[in-house]
């Protein structure tokens, strides 16, 4: 569960439960000072993992190392996370882990590249919804293709589920689940193309 709070000048803070032994897939959902992996997951119980992955290339894992007081090695450690990226965090400890995310909610035109091929995104916009809600490209005129997926890790299951596109139905099959504060997917495009959102908090 995440929950979110918003102060008038837009900065915030959300925080996202990690179960026990278990993995998350997360997004950074807030625009913090620093947003690398060291600054966004912390602290955290020793052994806490974080998998970063990039496309075409497969996941970097960093471990928490309370004598280093960092995640190693130091090139996963020192990674960015920006608002609309995210990663699988692995929680090794016997507790559940909350994680409190600070910063300033992004406002704007808002714009998330959309890779061919996996990649692991969210919305730059820190709301609950459907990705269809949260502005991601749903439709054939929207720039989804037939045979995109998209791949959302249930936390409480430590499973998928996945949708796939039908552009006969021009909607994804079955429908995509809602999407908590935090929350990012795995998605599979035919074609790149772009996330697009355009938010203000007195206007949302």
């Amino acid at each position: 569960m995440a929950q979110a709070v918003f102060s008038v000048n837009a900065v915030g803070y959300v925080n996202k439960t990690i179960p026990a032994k278990g993995f998350a897939l997360v997004s950074n959902p807030l625009n913090a000072a620093t947003n690398s992996v060291n600054a966004l997951f912390q602290p955290v119980p020793p052994g806490t993992q974080v998998f970063v992955y990039t496309p075409g290339k497969g996941f970097d894992v960093g471990t928490f190392d309370d004598l280093a007081g960092s995640f190693q090695p130091d090139s996963v450690g020192n990674a960015k996370v920006n608002p609309g990226q995210g990663v699988f965090i692995k929680n090794n400890d016997s507790k559940d882990l909350t994680i409190t995310f600070v910063g300033e909610v992004p406002q704007g035109h808002l714009v998330t590249p959309l890779v061919q091929g996996l990649q692991i995104v969210a919305s730059q916009v820190p709301q609950a919804g459907t990705p269809k809600d949260l502005g991601m490209p749903s439709t054939l005129a929207g720039g989804a293709s037939a045979g995109d997926q998209i791949y959302q890790f249930d936390a409480s299951k430590q499973s998928y589920n996945v949708s796939t596109f039908d552009d006969l139905a021009d909607a994804y099959a079955p429908d995509p689940k809602q999407m908590d504060v935090g929350d990012a997917i795995f998605l599979k495009r035919i074609a790149a193309g772009n996330w697009t959102r355009d938010f203000n908090v007195n206007s949302p």
